[in-house]
Parts: structure tokens; C-alpha cells; sequence
């Protein structure tokens, strides 16, 4: 009885631990899951409504120069994702599209009842559409839609581009990143848009029923999965096939859609519960044998049970490194070997992964510099100290003079090595403890700690002459880039007291700099106004 309650003290606190570090491994494996999804997905969109865009300032496509606008809006089409494009007169015909697999296209049809063409005539914003039914294909599609404006910035009407469900699948399915999961998207009406369960038969007709039969989800799902998309817990219910799950949820495309992850519950205990059996076996074998053999065997379970849940307390505060000494185990039983080869594999996975993720949700993949989520968390912070310490703080917004014409003349690609050529010289420009960042597009943001504007100014200034003596080259040509800089300084809260202003006068130096004449630098002063400074 005494060595059963001993081995009861010894088991009871085990499933305790074991437990909560299950529950907190999914919990982490599956926020960083939804925020990797997340920013795969938003990035998508601004980069397919950044085509439309594009689209839209073509000289010929705002000239109505409708032969040469079809050849090229074809061949697009064939070099992305986009299953038609659409050219939309200011009265809502459609004037051309790229439907060429239907017999009847959609030139002619009136679309100016729909949300797109109505918001970009009235607004003259972009527009990403929810759930529609094509007027020629009569398929579920999203639009994405940008204005057309003519010499006088005047509505002259619409160019949508379309993208199907199966794509939409297909992007969910190559951004899983080993998620072992389920994942799903519904509107805010809760109609479900996407479903790539592998198992599931007739996808694409089922899909079909989805829309046409305007199939739901689960009130009581949709309701959990719009409370909770902005917390932190994990959320457990049955979900459309009555199993068991741990779930969480997060909006997309500004709020419009959720996105839901769900874990069979099974699938999350099994390896807690074979680590448990293993144990328990090894437990009750014990009691069974004499006082001295249950001595020896007591030390040979507590010894690897205690370096196990050292290393699992170890894990459990975030340090990955942690490993257990395979070595100190080889007297013992052979269960606890692997247990411990197990419990290693699976810090190092976690270790890789987490890196990993947390390297995705903070760099920009193009340039490799810090990406605008990282300024503001670490930017407030460093703000905040040389506030506190009474230092000054200087920001330093920089933007790549006409580089629109790059994109349009060389093509994206060449725009994107562009990008990574003015990074780099940035980068060999500040000093180490400065934050460089890449803030959106073609403009970048340096944060100088403990740096007082004139150090600011000289930092800036070498930045625009590197970049503009350093042009980038493709063989023998030669793109010769320049750079608008702006400049601001906390020095005390007279005139900026927080970073967001901080930030925001760097920013108006910024455009009189550009209005200017560009390739010069803008300084903001103290008394609230912009210098200029070539």
C-alpha cells in the first residue's frame, strides 16, 4: 500500500505536467499556425489588389486603348492567379474580359449594380469583394477592383481582376507549414467559402453545393469563433462531424472573413496518453516485486522521471536549448531511453519551429530587414527609454524616388532586387544599434536611439549619397536610384511626446522632401515646421 501511494504521488503530479504542457504546445503550435496563415494570406491580397492597381495607371488602359489593354490584360492572366480580368466602362458595361473558355464572355453585361464598381465610383479606393456568383461563368469568385482615372483624376471607370475558390484551397493548402490540422474560412454570415479536407470525395462538387445551397456552419461555431477570434484561449466543442476539437479562430481580410483551425482532441492526448501508459505499466510492475527489487526499481523511475520533468519545466520557460543527457539514461530502462530521445527530438522541432515563426512574423522575406510589425512593438519600448532617460531619439523615413517607373519599366522582379540593392546600402549605412526597417513598399524607417538630429542628418545624408552612387546593374545597364529622406527628433515633449508622432513628423519631412525636388533630405524642427536640405 505505501509503495502504491508513493507510486500514486509520483503519477498523479506527472499527468498534471504532462497535461498542461499539452494543452500549451497545441495552444502555441496553433496561434503561430493562424498567424503565419494570416500573414501569408493578407500579403496575397495587397499584392493581387497591387496588380489591379497597377493595372489601372497604364497609359493605355487610362486611355481606353482597348486592343493593346486586351493583349496585355491576356497575357497577365497567363502569368498569375487570376482566372479573368475585367475592363468595366464609367457606366458599368463591361468592355472586354479574358474569359475565353465559355462560349458566351461577359462583353456588354452591366455590372453597375454591383458593390465594386459602386464603391470605386463613389470612394476611388480599391475594393476587395466577398462571396459573388460570376454573371458569364455563374461560378463563386472574389473580385478585386481598382478605379480607372482619366488625365482630369476623374472616374472613367473599372478594371476587376477574379480568383476562384480553388486557388484560394490551393493557397491555404501550400501555407499549412505541417500544421496537421483542419482549417476552413467562412464570411461573416458564417457561409462557408473553402475546405481542403484530403478526405473529403467530390470536392469540387461539393464546393459547388456550398455556394449555390448557401451552406452554413454551425450557429453555435460561428458564434465562438467571432467571440474569441481576438483572444487567446483555445476553445473545445464538437464540430459538423460531431468529433471533439480544440479549435481557435482569426479574422482575415479586415475583418470580413474568419478563419477556424481545428485539432481532433483524440489526436492531441494520444502521445500524452502513451507517455502516461508507458509510465503507469512501468508503475504497477513495480508493485509486484520484492522490497529490495522495488527499491531499485523505484530509483530507476525516479531518477529519469525527474530528469524528464526537468526538462519538460525547462521547455516550458522557453528554453529550447534544453536537452537531457541520453548518456545519464543508459543504466535504465529501455522506455525511458526513447522517452528521452523523444522528449529531445521534440525540443529541437519545437526550437526549429518557433525560430522559425518567429522570424516569419517580424522580417520582411524580401529585404531581410525588420518589418513594420517590429517597429511598433520594439520602437514604443526604445521610445520609451530614451523618454525616460531624458536622451534624445531621432527617426529617419526614407523613400525611393520614382520608383513606380522601375516597376513599369523593368517589371516587378527587377523592382523587387532594386528594393533589396537600396536595403542592403541602408543597412551598411546605420550604425548597429539602430532599428532599420522596411516600412511598406519603397519606404523604409530608421529608428536612432540615444541620436540627437544633427547625428540623425549625418546619417541620413550618407544614406542618400550611397544610394545615389551606388546605381543597381543588370550585365552592362545601369538603374541610377535616388532616395527622399525625412528627419525628426524627440528632444522633449513640447513639440512630440509620443512615438506614433515621432514617426508621423518624420514622415511629413518626408513629403516636402519628395515635393521638393526629391533626392534631398527634410528635417523637421522644433518650431513645427519642415527644412529642406539637399
Amino acid at each position: 500500500m505505501i509503495i502504491f501511494i508513493i507510486s500514486l504521488c509520483i503519477f498523479i503530479p506527472t499527468i498534471f505536467i504532462e497535461y498542461q504542457q499539452t494543452i500549451n504546445q497545441q495552444k502555441v503550435e496553433m496561434t503561430n499556425y493562424l498567424d503565419a496563415q494570416t500573414y501569408f494570406f493578407e500579403s496575397w491580397l495587397m499584392e493581387r489588389s497591387k496588380d489591379i492597381h497597377t493595372m489601372t495607371n497604364l497609359d493605355f488602359v487610362k486611355g481606353y486603348q482597348h486592343e493593346e489593354s486586351q493583349d496585355y490584360f491576356q497575357d497577365f492572366k497567363k502569368q498569375s492567379v487570376f482566372t479573368d480580368l475585367v475592363f468595366v466602362n464609367k457606366e458599368g458595361i463591361v468592355q472586354f474580359d479574358t474569359v475565353t473558355e465559355y462560349q458566351q464572355n461577359g462583353v456588354g453585361i452591366d455590372v453597375s449594380n454591383r458593390a465594386y464598381f459602386q464603391i470605386a465610383k463613389k470612394t476611388k479606393q480599391q475594393y476587395i469583394t466577398d462571396v459573388l456568383i460570376s454573371k458569364v461563368t455563374k461560378q463563386p469568385i472574389i473580385a478585386f477592383a481598382s478605379p480607372i482615372f482619366d488625365e482630369q483624376q476623374q472616374f472613367n471607370g473599372v478594371v476587376f481582376g477574379t480568383v476562384n475558390f480553388n486557388t484560394i484551397d490551393q493557397l491555404l493548402n501550400e501555407s499549412r507549414v505541417g500544421f496537421q490540422g483542419h482549417a476552413y474560412i467562412v464570411n461573416r454570415d458564417g457561409t462557408l467559402l473553402t475546405e481542403f479536407d484530403s478526405n473529403k470525395k467530390n470536392k469540387e462538387a461539393n464546393r459547388q453545393n456550398i455556394i449555390f445551397k448557401n451552406e452554413m456552419i454551425d450557429k453555435r461555431i460561428f458564434m465562438i469563433a467571432q467571440t474569441n477570434a481576438l483572444k487567446s484561449p483555445l476553445n473545445t466543442y464538437q464540430d459538423a462531424n460531431g468529433q471533439w476539437v480544440l479549435a481557435k479562430s482569426k479574422p482575415i481580410n479586415q475583418g470580413k472573413w474568419y478563419i477556424i483551425s481545428e485539432v481532433n482532441l483524440m489526436e492531441t492526448y494520444t502521445p500524452l496518453f502513451k507517455r502516461l501508459g508507458l509510465l503507469a505499466v512501468c508503475i504497477l510492475l513495480g508493485t509486484f516485486f520484492t522490497i529490495k527489487v522495488m527499491l531499485l526499481i523505484t530509483k530507476k523511475i525516479e531518477e529519469p522521471i525527474q530528469q524528464l520533468l526537468e526538462g519538460v519545466a525547462k521547455v516550458e520557460q522557453g528554453n529550447y536549448d534544453y536537452k537531457i543527457n541520453e548518456k545519464q539514461l543508459a543504466p535504465y530502462a529501455k522506455e525511458f531511453q526513447e522517452l528521452c530521445s523523444s522528449f529531445n527530438e521534440m525540443s529541437t522541432k519545437v526550437k526549429e519551429d518557433t525560430i522559425l515563426l518567429k522570424e516569419l512574423s517580424v522580417t520582411c522575406q524580401l529585404t531581410k530587414l525588420y518589418n513594420r510589425r517590429y517597429l511598433i512593438e520594439q520602437g514604443e519600448h526604445v521610445f520609451q527609454e530614451c523618454k525616460n532617460e531624458d536622451n534624445h531619439c531621432s527617426c529617419i523615413a526614407i523613400d525611393i524616388d520614382f520608383f513606380k517607373k522601375v516597376n513599369d519599366h523593368y517589371g516587378h522582379l527587377i523592382g523587387d532586387e532594386v528594393l533589396k540593392h537600396v536595403a542592403t546600402i541602408i543597412k551598411e549605412s546605420v550604425r548597429r544599434k539602430d532599428i532599420t526597417t522596411r516600412y511598406g513598399g519603397e519606404e523604409f524607417v530608421i529608428l536612432c536611439p540615444s541620436t540627437s538630429l544633427e547625428s540623425a542628418v549625418k546619417i541620413a545624408e550618407r544614406i542618400r549619397k550611397n544610394v545615389e552612387q551606388h546605381p543597381f546593374h543588370i550585365g552592362e545597364q545601369f538603374i541610377h536610384m535616388t532616395v527622399s529622406v525625412g528627419i525628426a527628433e524627440y528632444a522633449n515633449e513640447a513639440d512630440i511626446s509620443t512615438f506614433y508622432e515621432l514617426i508621423d513628423k518624420a514622415d511629413q519631412a518626408l513629403y516636402i522632401a519628395k515635393e521638393s525636388g526629391r533626392n534631398m533630405l527634410g528635417i523637421y524642427n522644433e518650431e513645427n515646421n519642415v527644412a529642406t536640405r539637399n
